[in-house]
């Protein structure tokens, strides 16, 4: 099965999180055919009050999910290619980039700067 970055699948996480779950894929496209492991985080059903650490998904045919969930960032963690059962859609781009956020957040990474012209952009319009 051909994976990428953003792919939701269904795997079978390690300890607590051990049923079949869906999950997406984090690990850069470059690094998963090389490596026996890939970076995932698991997503829930299970909703709380913490939209900005746990992205809120809702479902729809290109992602394959089929109930509001948010995604465990706090939860990240290695899988073995072998425990990923199969493949049931992939996140949109906006997706995305509120998982990557909350990915920030949760690693306590500095926010990337912003290129000059959408600094510009944001003085002009705030």
């Amino acid at each position: 099965m051909k994976l990428s970055r953003g792919d939701v699948v269904i795997a079978v996480f390690p300890a607590e999180l051990g049923k079949p779950r869906p999950a997406v894929i984090l690990q850069a496209d470059a690094l998963i055919e090389p490596l026996s492991s890939i970076l995932a985080c698991p997503i829930t059903t299970h909703l709380i009050d913490a939209p900005i650490l746990r992205p809120i998904v809702a479902p729809t045919v290109e992602n394959g999910l089929q109930h509001v969930s948010q995604v465990m960032v706090e939860k990240i963690s290695p899988l073995k290619k072998d425990v990923i059962r199969q493949r049931i859609g992939h996140f949109r781009p906006a997706d995305m980039t509120r998982l990557e956020t909350a990915l920030i957040l949760a690693v306590g990474l500095p926010y990337p700067a912003l290129p000059t012209s959408e600094k510009k952009q944001q003085r002009e319009h705030p």
